[in-house]
């Protein structure tokens, strides 16, 4: 079990909604005032079927109202009491290394046997590459007919969380020299799949959701931000990846890989924009639980009956979204309307808060929580902490720290004797009893004992005396 350590304010889960939620909004109002000078934004646009109609303050009112429930559940989930966390066990960390290691290598495994089932029928790795350079669309398709079992693509969505682990374990400074360069290699392996994978599959909140809970996972366990050089590398890498994925997807728009990479950067701002206030513009049939639920349902096999069952709701949405998903307080509302949007999100918001404060004392819960800070500061694109990606790598930590945990031997504790209370007399007489010769002379060796610095150490009283 983890000491409380020292925390940061700008890691708590409302001011990192907020940010996210206040840069998104920031940068929409931006764009759309320039949109005149941006014409690949709005080809774009209208290939989605976007238009800045739907820009009211009725959706700016609900993205507000949005944030003061989650609020309203943060500040409830401060002053509730909780039960303490019991130091039941302590974290190995070698052991932690070793297992993450081996979940690693199980991931790293199940993917490339993907790749390599599904290049064998494209004639080889370099026509697989060949075919993704020309048309990433078909080779997405291939890979996907070409899975090896249903739920596979788990685990190349839990490289993240197995990076996440990795950066913590460094950050913590407990391992051996060969266990450290073991979880640098998870990190750097990790990172380059998921710079060389999405350029293909088309999944690039991967790499974003792996860079941001290293760093995130990194300053929790210091307790402090620091290492803004490493959060501008991470932004680097994020950027190439973004540049490449459009040079591969556009190769007919007669512009600069960076161009068209910029410019749908901004389109990816104002199509997340459109999915958060469309919905709120025109009335709509609520899909029950269809959005927000759907990681619950894949995990309890209930997926195809639900989704089948509200797949005429879900289809009516049509109009109301672009491309990608509705963010996560939109998603709140399209699924339970306004009232139970809002009680929804106030739950959201207290457990959180709830998470956040269990990850200042145990390992296991810090390594969670920075997948969940990373989940917020894209919050606004989709709603990946109830995703089945999350619980599947959230499972995946749990299961991680379990196996790295070893049971405390519980200290006994020396009972405090009491002090006896003073009898009326002691406490109504003020006179203070004269000192005796030994502690004359120690009150006088205290007032002015000297401050110079003793290679030996400080001397006692004692000896002093």
């Amino acid at each position: 079990m983890m000491q409380a350590r020292p925390t940061s304010r700008w890691l708590q889960p409302l001011v990192l909604i907020f940010l996210c939620w206040s840069l998104t909004g920031l940068a929409a109002i931006w764009i759309l005032g320039r949109l005149h000078d941006l014409e690949l934004v709005q080809t774009f646009m209208r290939r989605e079927g976007i238009s800045t109609s739907v820009f009211s303050l009725a959706g700016l009112g609900w993205v507000l109202f949005g944030l003061l429930a989650y609020a309203v559940g943060d500040l409830a989930a401060r002053y509730s009491r909780s039960k303490p966390m019991g130091a039941r066990s302590t974290l190995n960390h070698d052991r932690a290394a070793v297992v993450t290691l081996l979940a690693n290598c199980v991931l790293l495994g199940v993917t490339l046997l993907w790749i390599v089932s599904a290049a064998a029928k494209a004639g080889g790795l370099v026509n697989l590459a060949a075919a993704a350079y020309a048309d990433s669309l078909t080779t997405r398709d291939l890979l996907l007919e070409n899975k090896l079992f249903t739920g596979m693509r788990l685990f190349y969505a839990a490289l993240p969380a197995t990076a996440c682990m990795a950066a913590a374990l460094l950050t913590a400074g407990q391992l051996c020299r060969s266990n450290k360069r073991w979880m640098w290699a998870v990190l750097a392996v990790n990172t380059l799949a998921l710079l060389i994978l999405p350029l293909v599959m088309s999944q690039r909140l991967l790499l974003l959701q792996l860079l941001l809970s290293a760093y995130f996972v990194a300053c929790l366990i210091r307790g402090r931000i620091f290492g803004i050089g490493w959060g501008l590398a991470a932004i680097g890498l994020f950027a190439l990846l973004w540049v490449g994925r459009e040079a591969i997807t556009n190769p007919s728009l007669h512009h600069s890989a960076l161009n068209i990479a910029t410019q749908k950067m901004a389109f990816y701002v104002i199509n997340d924009s459109f999915n958060a206030v469309a919905p709120i513009a025109v009335p709509i049939h609520n899909t029950n639980g269809g959005l927000l639920l759907e990681g619950v349902m894949f995990f309890t096999f209930t997926d195809s009956y639900f989704l089948t069952l509200l797949e005429p709701r879900i289809n009516a949405l049509d109009p109301v979204i672009g491309g990608g998903e509705f963010p996560f307080f939109t998603a709140a509302y399209v699924d339970f309307g306004a009232k139970g949007g809002a009680a929804f999100i106030c739950l959201a918001g207290f457990v959180l808060r709830r998470i956040y404060v269990r990850s200042i004392r145990s390992f296991g819960w810090t390594v969670v929580y920075a997948q969940i800070a990373a989940a917020l500061m894209f919050s606004s694109h989709s709603v990946y902490i109830l995703h089945q990606n999350f619980f599947f790598s959230a499972g995946l930590i749990a299961a991680l720290v379990l196996l790295a945990s070893v049971k405390s031997v519980a200290v006994p504790t020396v009972a405090k004797v009491a002090a006896p209370l003073p009898s009326e007399r002691q406490f109504w007489d003020r006179r203070t009893p004269a000192p005796t010769v030994r502690g004359a002379v120690r009150r006088n060796l205290q007032v002015f004992r000297s401050y110079r610095s003793n290679s030996a150490g400080p001397a006692s009283s004692e000896a002093e005396t």
